[in-house]
């Protein structure tokens, strides 16, 4: 007997059952739910993923959108889903951090209820203002603010955008007047017509309104610069003291007690998909930037998320229901 095959031997001895299962699995298709509509930046990439991990594996992953109560109806349902393997679910800061600072009731434990699998994308925002509008920095926009208290109209997009809208406000000190909207589709138009003079929200949904001259970006929210868009500084670049960064993401998940091989897989796999020029291009095209890392990544990135982020909830004493 070779020594590979009494190495292979004796890691089938010490790892148990697990090469079996590792082995088979996933011998069926696997669910991914995602929480964001059909078409949405989130949705769009989710399938790309699916479609590589399937190319990669041999087997089909299957997007299945289940919308309502900022994520929590998906979430719910992927909790309460058999812990075999073949229920994913498509996490973010906003379900599985900002929610339970947000709803008196979720329908599921975001810190118990999950096995965190890895971090797919991040997604950066942009403060971006009319064309007509005369600050072209943020310094420039604080002081239009400062000069005019109140009269400066903010839009916001969602509970998760009001967060770096209320870390900047903070940060500076800037009275703006606040205007909330039912996500980007209304918000845009309006900014484009000068009936709002600022919003904030993803690049993926701003870049083709800034590449078409519709909008002017001021900077965006990274901690430097972004390889999306090199040529714009960030807010902490240009000089505001404790903004840092404010930046989105999205990472898999899967019932609490998936088999521990079934999520060393999925990383596994999804890494890989990760590092292809393809994956990296396609991202860059929907306005993200690659995740990676392992499950532990993950579940740390998402404890500190909870750290910083619930107290700016508490303080702005904002609640959804």
């Amino acid at each position: 007997m070779n020594a590979w095959k009494l190495s292979a031997i004796l890691m089938a001895l010490a790892g148990g059952a697990a090469p079996v299962f590792g082995q088979s699995y996933p011998a069926k298709p696997v669910r991914i739910i995602v929480t964001a509509q059909a078409g949405s930046g989130s949705d769009v990439a989710t399938r790309y993923f699916a479609d590589a991990l399937g190319r990669a594996t041999g087997q089909k992953y299957l997007v299945e959108n289940r919308l309502g109560a900022g994520g929590n109806i998906g979430m719910a349902v992927a909790a309460k889903a058999p812990a075999d393997g073949y229920t994913l679910v498509l996490g973010s800061l906003g379900t599985n951090v900002m929610n339970q600072f947000l709803y008196s009731s979720l329908g599921f434990d975001p810190e118990k209820d999950f096995e965190p699998i890895g971090l797919t994308a991040k997604f950066p925002f942009l403060i971006a203002v009319n064309p007509s509008f005369p600050a072209t920095t943020v310094q420039g926009l604080v002081a239009e603010a400062k000069a005019k208290p109140g009269t400066i109209n903010f839009a916001v997009t969602s509970t998760t955008t009001r967060m770096p809208y209320e870390l900047f406000s903070k940060t500076t000190g800037a009275p703006f007047y606040l205007i909330n909207y039912n996500g980007p589709g209304p918000a845009i138009p309006d900014v484009i017509a000068g009936r709002v003079q600022v919003i904030i929200e993803t690049a993926a949904a701003l870049r083709s309104y800034v590449t078409s001259g519709q909008l002017r970006p001021l900077a965006i929210t990274t901690r430097r610069s972004s390889p999306l868009m090199p040529e714009l500084k960030s807010v902490a670049e240009q000089g505001v003291q404790g903004f840092d960064e404010f930046i989105g993401w999205a990472g898999f998940f899967a019932p609490a007690g998936t088999p521990q091989d079934a999520i060393r897989y999925l990383n596994t796999e999804s890494n890989k998909v990760l590092a292809m020029p393809d994956t990296l291009k396609r991202f860059q095209e929907l306005g993200f930037e690659p995740g990676g890392g392992s499950p532990q990544d993950l579940a740390a990135y998402v404890v500190a998320e909870r750290l910083r982020w619930g107290p700016i909830i508490k303080a702005a004493g904002l609640k959804v229901d």
